[in-house]
Protein backbone atom coordinates (compact mmCIF):
# COMPACT_ATOMS: atom_id res chain seq x y z
CA UNK A 1 0.00 0.00 0.00
CA UNK A 2 2.64 2.47 0.77
CA UNK A 3 4.66 2.38 -2.59
CA UNK A 4 1.10 2.58 -4.31
CA UNK A 5 0.48 5.62 -2.06
CA UNK A 6 3.86 7.13 -2.93
CA UNK A 7 3.60 7.30 -6.20
CA UNK A 8 0.43 8.72 -6.59
CA UNK A 9 0.34 11.84 -6.49
CA UNK A 10 -1.49 12.19 -9.54
CA UNK A 11 0.44 14.95 -11.05
CA UNK A 12 0.08 17.20 -7.99
CA UNK A 13 2.58 19.71 -9.22
CA UNK A 14 0.36 20.31 -12.66
CA UNK A 15 -2.49 21.28 -9.90
CA UNK A 16 -2.72 24.96 -8.20
CA UNK A 17 -1.26 24.01 -4.53
CA UNK A 18 -4.40 26.12 -2.83
CA UNK A 19 -6.90 24.09 -5.16
CA UNK A 20 -5.35 20.81 -3.57
CA UNK A 21 -5.12 22.26 0.22
CA UNK A 22 -8.97 23.39 -0.06
CA UNK A 23 -10.01 19.97 -0.74
CA UNK A 24 -7.90 18.43 2.11
CA UNK A 25 -9.15 21.32 4.43
CA UNK A 26 -13.37 20.28 3.58
CA UNK A 27 -12.44 16.54 4.84
CA UNK A 28 -10.65 14.68 2.42
CA UNK A 29 -7.37 13.12 3.35
CA UNK A 30 -4.25 12.84 1.31
CA UNK A 31 -2.92 9.15 0.88
CA UNK A 32 0.00 10.38 2.86
CA UNK A 33 -1.94 10.68 5.62
CA UNK A 34 -3.95 7.64 5.33
CA UNK A 35 -0.44 5.62 5.19
CA UNK A 36 1.22 7.37 8.16
CA UNK A 37 -1.84 5.65 10.74
CA UNK A 38 -2.89 3.02 8.65
CA UNK A 39 -1.84 0.59 11.42
CA UNK A 40 -4.07 2.99 14.42
CA UNK A 41 -6.86 2.71 11.64
CA UNK A 42 -7.36 -0.99 12.05
CA UNK A 43 -8.25 -1.78 8.24
CA UNK A 44 -9.76 -4.62 7.48
CA UNK A 45 -8.66 -7.11 4.90
CA UNK A 46 -11.68 -5.77 2.67
CA UNK A 47 -10.27 -2.05 3.39
CA UNK A 48 -6.82 -2.63 2.18
CA UNK A 49 -7.70 -4.37 -0.92
CA UNK A 50 -10.24 -1.55 -1.92
CA UNK A 51 -7.14 1.10 -1.07
CA UNK A 52 -5.01 -0.30 -3.16
CA UNK A 53 -7.07 -0.94 -6.08
CA UNK A 54 -8.19 2.37 -6.23
CA UNK A 55 -5.02 3.82 -5.95
CA UNK A 56 -3.39 1.39 -8.52
CA UNK A 57 -6.35 2.12 -10.83
CA UNK A 58 -6.01 5.68 -10.85
CA UNK A 59 -2.49 5.68 -11.14
CA UNK A 60 -2.81 3.97 -14.11
CA UNK A 61 -5.79 6.02 -15.74
CA UNK A 62 -3.48 9.38 -14.70
CA UNK A 63 -0.44 8.18 -16.50
CA UNK A 64 -2.11 8.85 -20.38
CA UNK A 65 -3.83 12.07 -18.59
CA UNK A 66 -0.27 13.28 -17.52
CA UNK A 67 0.72 12.68 -20.79
CA UNK A 68 -2.31 14.67 -22.57
CA UNK A 69 -0.99 17.61 -20.37
CA UNK A 70 2.44 17.71 -21.60
CA UNK A 71 1.72 17.57 -25.04
CA UNK A 72 -0.88 20.14 -24.72
CA UNK A 73 1.49 22.77 -22.67
CA UNK A 74 4.33 22.01 -25.58
CA UNK A 75 1.45 23.17 -28.24
CA UNK A 76 1.28 26.09 -26.48
CA UNK A 77 4.89 26.83 -25.73
CA UNK A 78 5.53 26.05 -29.66
CA UNK A 79 2.54 28.44 -30.45
CA UNK A 80 3.82 31.14 -28.09
CA UNK A 81 7.59 31.00 -29.71
CA UNK A 82 5.51 31.69 -33.39
CA UNK A 83 5.31 35.67 -33.77
CA UNK A 84 2.59 34.80 -35.79
CA UNK A 85 0.18 33.25 -33.36
CA UNK A 86 -2.76 35.20 -33.32
CA UNK A 87 -4.56 35.70 -29.75
CA UNK A 88 -7.42 33.67 -30.82
CA UNK A 89 -4.75 30.42 -31.76
CA UNK A 90 -3.33 30.64 -28.03
CA UNK A 91 -6.65 31.05 -26.05
CA UNK A 92 -7.81 27.97 -28.36
CA UNK A 93 -4.63 25.85 -27.47
CA UNK A 94 -5.06 27.12 -23.75
CA UNK A 95 -8.47 25.98 -23.43
CA UNK A 96 -7.15 22.79 -24.51
CA UNK A 97 -4.67 22.52 -21.57
CA UNK A 98 -7.07 23.79 -19.17
CA UNK A 99 -9.19 20.86 -20.46
CA UNK A 100 -6.66 18.11 -20.08
CA UNK A 101 -5.48 19.62 -16.29
CA UNK A 102 -9.22 19.72 -15.59
CA UNK A 103 -9.13 15.79 -16.05
CA UNK A 104 -6.37 15.57 -14.09
CA UNK A 105 -8.16 17.36 -10.86
CA UNK A 106 -11.24 15.12 -12.15
CA UNK A 107 -9.07 12.24 -11.48
CA UNK A 108 -7.61 13.47 -8.09
CA UNK A 109 -10.51 14.42 -6.78
CA UNK A 110 -12.77 11.27 -7.40
CA UNK A 111 -9.58 9.28 -6.23
CA UNK A 112 -9.48 10.99 -2.66
CA UNK A 113 -13.05 10.80 -2.25
CA UNK A 114 -12.99 7.47 -3.00
CA UNK A 115 -10.59 6.81 -0.51
CA UNK A 116 -12.31 8.92 2.01
CA UNK A 117 -15.42 6.52 1.34
CA UNK A 118 -13.87 3.34 2.10
CA UNK A 119 -13.11 4.14 5.86
CA UNK A 120 -15.98 4.15 8.57
CA UNK A 121 -16.82 7.56 10.34
CA UNK A 122 -14.27 6.19 13.02
CA UNK A 123 -11.41 5.37 11.01
CA UNK A 124 -11.62 9.25 9.15
CA UNK A 125 -11.56 10.68 12.54
CA UNK A 126 -8.76 9.40 13.92
CA UNK A 127 -6.92 9.45 10.56
CA UNK A 128 -7.75 13.53 10.54
CA UNK A 129 -6.89 13.56 13.95
CA UNK A 130 -3.36 11.35 14.26
CA UNK A 131 -2.73 12.12 10.32
CA UNK A 132 -0.87 15.05 10.16
CA UNK A 133 0.93 14.76 13.39
CA UNK A 134 2.55 11.58 12.22
CA UNK A 135 3.72 12.94 8.93
CA UNK A 136 5.16 16.32 10.96
CA UNK A 137 7.36 13.42 13.06
CA UNK A 138 8.17 11.95 9.78
CA UNK A 139 9.22 14.64 8.21
CA UNK A 140 11.19 15.79 11.21
CA UNK A 141 12.81 12.47 11.31
CA UNK A 142 13.64 11.96 7.47
CA UNK A 143 15.16 15.33 7.36
CA UNK A 144 17.38 14.25 10.30
CA UNK A 145 18.36 11.11 8.31
CA UNK A 146 18.93 12.95 5.58
CA UNK A 147 20.96 15.55 7.20
CA UNK A 148 23.02 12.89 8.60
CA UNK A 149 24.23 11.18 5.33
CA UNK A 150 24.64 14.33 3.58
CA UNK A 151 27.80 15.02 5.81
CA UNK A 152 28.86 11.56 5.46
CA UNK A 153 28.64 12.01 1.84
CA UNK A 154 30.78 15.22 1.71
CA UNK A 155 33.53 13.80 4.11
CA UNK A 156 33.62 10.88 1.69
CA UNK A 157 34.31 13.52 -1.01
CA UNK A 158 36.52 15.45 0.78
CA UNK A 159 39.26 12.96 1.24
CA UNK A 160 38.96 12.94 -2.75
CA UNK A 161 39.01 8.90 -3.61
CA UNK A 162 35.22 7.22 -4.60
CA UNK A 163 33.54 5.87 -1.58
CA UNK A 164 34.63 2.24 -0.89
CA UNK A 165 32.44 -0.87 -2.18
CA UNK A 166 31.82 -1.55 1.83
CA UNK A 167 30.42 2.20 1.86
CA UNK A 168 28.29 1.99 -1.19
CA UNK A 169 26.83 -1.39 0.05
CA UNK A 170 25.88 -0.35 3.26
CA UNK A 171 24.54 3.23 2.30
CA UNK A 172 22.28 1.70 -0.64
CA UNK A 173 21.22 -0.74 2.28
CA UNK A 174 19.88 2.52 4.51
CA UNK A 175 18.49 4.13 1.29
CA UNK A 176 16.24 1.19 0.54
CA UNK A 177 14.94 1.69 4.71
CA UNK A 178 14.48 5.30 3.63
CA UNK A 179 12.28 4.95 0.65
CA UNK A 180 10.43 2.24 2.06
CA UNK A 181 9.37 4.37 4.99
CA UNK A 182 11.78 2.70 7.64
CA UNK A 183 12.81 5.58 8.79
CA UNK A 184 13.35 4.62 12.25
CA UNK A 185 15.58 1.74 11.30
CA UNK A 186 17.75 4.36 8.66
CA UNK A 187 18.42 6.35 11.36
CA UNK A 188 19.76 3.51 13.30
CA UNK A 189 21.66 2.12 10.20
CA UNK A 190 22.81 5.56 9.73
CA UNK A 191 24.38 6.25 13.14
CA UNK A 192 26.26 2.62 13.01
CA UNK A 193 27.60 3.53 9.73
CA UNK A 194 29.07 7.09 11.13
CA UNK A 195 30.37 5.09 14.36
CA UNK A 196 32.10 2.65 12.23
CA UNK A 197 33.32 5.24 9.96
CA UNK A 198 34.88 7.27 12.55
CA UNK A 199 34.17 10.49 11.26
CA UNK A 200 34.32 12.76 14.30
CA UNK A 201 38.06 11.76 14.07
CA UNK A 202 38.90 13.70 10.98
CA UNK A 203 38.91 16.86 12.69
CA UNK A 204 42.65 15.77 14.00
CA UNK A 205 45.51 16.73 11.86
CA UNK A 206 46.65 14.09 9.43
CA UNK A 207 50.20 13.18 9.88
CA UNK A 208 52.79 12.73 7.29
CA UNK A 209 54.47 9.28 7.22
CA UNK A 210 57.20 8.29 6.66
CA UNK A 211 57.57 5.35 4.68
CA UNK A 212 61.28 5.28 4.56
CA UNK A 213 60.93 3.01 7.97
CA UNK A 214 59.10 -0.16 6.74
CA UNK A 215 60.59 -2.58 4.84
CA UNK A 216 59.98 -3.14 1.42
CA UNK A 217 59.45 -6.93 1.52
CA UNK A 218 59.58 -8.82 -1.61
CA UNK A 219 60.32 -6.45 -4.62
CA UNK A 220 60.36 -8.66 -7.66
CA UNK A 221 58.03 -7.67 -10.13
CA UNK A 222 55.35 -10.08 -9.93
CA UNK A 223 55.23 -9.79 -6.28
CA UNK A 224 54.65 -6.51 -6.14
CA UNK A 225 51.93 -7.06 -8.44
CA UNK A 226 50.41 -9.37 -6.28
CA UNK A 227 50.47 -7.31 -3.26
CA UNK A 228 49.32 -4.29 -5.10
CA UNK A 229 45.91 -6.25 -6.27
CA UNK A 230 45.88 -7.48 -2.41
CA UNK A 231 45.88 -4.12 -0.96
CA UNK A 232 43.35 -3.01 -3.58
CA UNK A 233 40.93 -5.68 -3.40
CA UNK A 234 41.14 -5.45 0.91
CA UNK A 235 40.62 -1.37 0.62
CA UNK A 236 36.97 -1.88 -0.90
CA UNK A 237 36.22 -3.04 2.64
CA UNK A 238 37.56 0.10 4.76
CA UNK A 239 34.29 2.24 6.23
CA UNK A 240 36.98 3.79 8.79
CA UNK A 241 37.43 7.41 7.17
CA UNK A 242 40.69 8.42 8.79
CA UNK A 243 41.95 5.78 7.15
CA UNK A 244 40.93 6.12 3.75
CA UNK A 245 42.43 9.40 4.12
CA UNK A 246 45.65 7.68 5.26
CA UNK A 247 45.95 5.34 2.21
CA UNK A 248 45.26 8.17 0.10
CA UNK A 249 48.08 9.71 0.76
CA UNK A 250 50.02 6.14 0.51
CA UNK A 251 48.11 6.12 -2.81
CA UNK A 252 50.15 9.41 -3.90
CA UNK A 253 53.45 8.45 -2.62
CA UNK A 254 53.03 4.98 -4.94
CA UNK A 255 52.12 6.69 -8.01
CA UNK A 256 55.27 8.85 -7.72
CA UNK A 257 57.97 5.72 -6.65
CA UNK A 258 55.64 3.63 -9.43
CA UNK A 259 56.70 6.66 -11.73
CA UNK A 260 60.62 7.01 -10.31
CA UNK A 261 60.35 3.07 -11.10
CA UNK A 262 61.51 2.81 -7.11
CA UNK A 263 60.88 -1.34 -6.34
CA UNK A 264 62.05 -0.99 -2.88
CA UNK A 265 59.82 2.22 -1.91
CA UNK A 266 57.06 0.65 -3.76
CA UNK A 267 57.55 -2.45 -1.51
CA UNK A 268 57.86 0.13 1.45
CA UNK A 269 54.89 1.87 1.21
CA UNK A 270 52.86 -1.93 0.21
CA UNK A 271 54.11 -2.98 3.39
CA UNK A 272 52.97 0.31 5.23
CA UNK A 273 49.53 -0.54 3.51
CA UNK A 274 49.38 -4.33 4.66
CA UNK A 275 49.60 -3.32 8.12
CA UNK A 276 47.14 -0.91 8.09
CA UNK A 277 44.66 -3.15 6.55
CA UNK A 278 45.42 -5.41 9.03
CA UNK A 279 44.55 -3.50 12.01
Amino acid sequence: MKKLICCLLLTAASLPAAQVEDWLKSGLLHPDVIASVREKLELTEEQQTKLNTQLSEARAEAVPLEQAVKEQQKALGQLLKNPNTSAEMAAAQLTKLLDAEAAIKQLQLRALIGMRNVLTPEQLAKATQLGPQKLAAVGGLEAQVREKAGKLRAAVEAIGVPPTEAMKYRGEEIEKLIKSGELGAANAELDELIQDSHFKELDGEVKKVDFEKYEPGSTDLESLRERYEGVQGAGQEIISLPLLRDLVQAKAAFEAAKEAQDAEMVGRILTYVEGRLKK
